[in-house]
């Protein structure tokens, strides 16, 4: 099925050169359009794996660009606009993956390991947010933006100390996000995914016990279960990627898992 721009929907991917964004990436609806972002060229590797696959598929044009960008150094997002129309179209999806732990054990005693964790883990992602709002309008249907919180918003990660409380102000930013741009219809919330077996929790291991509880299938089907879906109900909430959608749904209590604690 051939889809027109003026219909279409794109999705925009950061940490999409490897790890659960570069999964994510392979994986949607091809209804889509998705710009990858990520702080390598690897990005243009993961675009390489989807076309190849979409030239396999009959009536399948939709557009797959790449934009190699560091999030800590420096947000240009004129970059990004130059890769994309997005006036164009009828929805805009952010999918947040980018993220890094602490560099070294004890780093948390030097600011500028704070900085740089922060610069990433939070700070990149509402320069993403801010910059684009000016293309959302109250008569578009529900626009998403799906935040990766990780495991140092859900329980305490002493040996992770910074990035653990970057995790949990994204989430808290999430929550206070969510109550300005429902106002848009845009419907914003953050993932928990588990450990998912990726080269960050590879690192993490090094220095702690984390076993691998997620499959990185399992991370991409419920992100794309949570496009297909209206979200309201989880509006502003820590979602974990075993919860029942369907409870939540039904749940009428606002505070429900927010800021949550998950063993």
């Amino acid at each position: 099925m051939k889809y027109s721009r003026s219909n279409k929907e794109i999705i925009v991917i950061t940490g999409a050169g490897q790890g659960i964004g570069k999964e994510i990436a392979k994986n949607l609806d091809h209804k889509y359009d998705v710009l990858l972002i990520s702080k390598s060229l690897n990005c243009k590797k993961t675009s390489e794996e989807i076309l190849k696959k979409d030239s396999k598929l009959v009536n399948c044009s939709r557009i797959i660009k790449y934009l190699k960008l560091d999030l800590e150094k420096s947000f240009d997002f004129i970059k990004i606009e130059k890769k994309i129309n997005f006036k164009a179209y009828h929805k805009i999806h952010l999918i947040l993956c980018a993220g890094i732990v602490d560099q070294y054990q004890e780093g948390y005693k030097y600011t500028s390991n704070w900085k740089k964790v922060f610069n990433i883990n939070l700070f990149s992602n509402i320069h993403l947010i801010n910059s684009f709002l000016k293309f959302y309008n109250k008569k578009q249907k529900q626009n998403k933006i799906i935040v990766f919180s990780g495991g140092g918003a859900a329980s305490s990660f002493k040996k992770f100390p910074i990035y653990s409380a970057s995790k949990t102000a994204l989430v808290r930013t999430v929550e206070n996000y969510s109550e300005i741009l429902s106002k848009r219809n845009i419907s914003i919330f953050a993932i928990a995914p588990g450990a998912v077996k990726t080269k960050m929790l590879l690192k993490v291991q090094k220095i702690a016990k984390v076993r691998t509880k997620s499959k990185v299938e399992d991370v991409v089907k419920f992100i794309n279960k949570c496009l297909q879906i209206n979200t309201n109900s989880f509006n502003g909430k820590l979602v974990h990627i075993k919860d029942d959608l369907s409870k939540i749904s039904k749940n009428k209590n606002k505070n429900y898992l927010k800021l949550r604690r998950i063993q």
